[in-house]
């Protein structure tokens, strides 16, 4: 009886706050579609490009290396000793597991210049996103681009994305991202 009570008691002092946010105003926007909009976004890619370019190259004459090396070994192997043929069995792993490390370090270092890059621009964004929430007296937002949601009724929602875009002074994408007769959100493919 005392339990039924506690949880009874629960449930009415949380009723207003589950009330309360069933009220609430929400907006949409596509996140990542928008920061792909951005100007400082494209610099961004290009950066990432050419420092991947750079990384590339280095593994590419690693490449070059090891496979000239491991043909040199393949023709000569016949006529060494098996204890050449061991040594060079040795030094042609140790290469490969070089290469290998080497990759994984070049991975590791563009994922942390990426963020380095992109951070502020989500950043950027994330504060054009609240001043217009503010604006508009707006209590969350979804981001469509992620496709987690399973239906949004534009009626009871506000599209921002067009807010955003002026704040962020950005061009617009020429197709919009709202069906209006459904009152469902689609997303435009190009934002994907």
């Amino acid at each position: 009886m005392c339990r039924l009570r506690t949880l009874l008691l629960s449930v009415l002092l949380l009723f207003p706050f589950v009330a309360g946010a069933q009220e609430g105003k929400f907006g949409y926007i596509d996140f990542n579609g928008t920061l792909k909009l951005m100007p400082e976004y494209l610099e961004a890619q290009l950066k990432l490009q050419q420092i991947q370019s750079e990384f590339k190259s280095e593994i590419d004459r690693s490449k070059r290396e090891f496979e000239r090396q491991y043909i040199d070994f393949m023709l000569e192997q016949d006529q060494m000793s098996p204890s050449i043929v061991s040594k060079r069995q040795k030094e042609l792993q140790v290469l490969m597991d070089n290469n290998v490390e080497f990759r994984s370090h070049v991975q590791a270092e563009l994922e942390a210049k990426r963020d380095e890059l992109l951070n502020p621009l989500k950043q950027k964004l994330l504060l054009a996103v609240s001043k217009v929430c503010q604006d508009k007296g707006l209590d969350y937002v979804i981001d469509t681009g992620t496709r987690t949601y399973l239906y949004i009724n534009a009626e009871k929602g506000v599209d921002i994305s067009h807010p955003v875009y002026v704040a962020l002074k950005i061009e617009e994408p020429e197709s919009g991202s709202q069906n209006s007769e459904s009152g469902q959100v689609s997303l435009n493919p190009s934002q994907k």
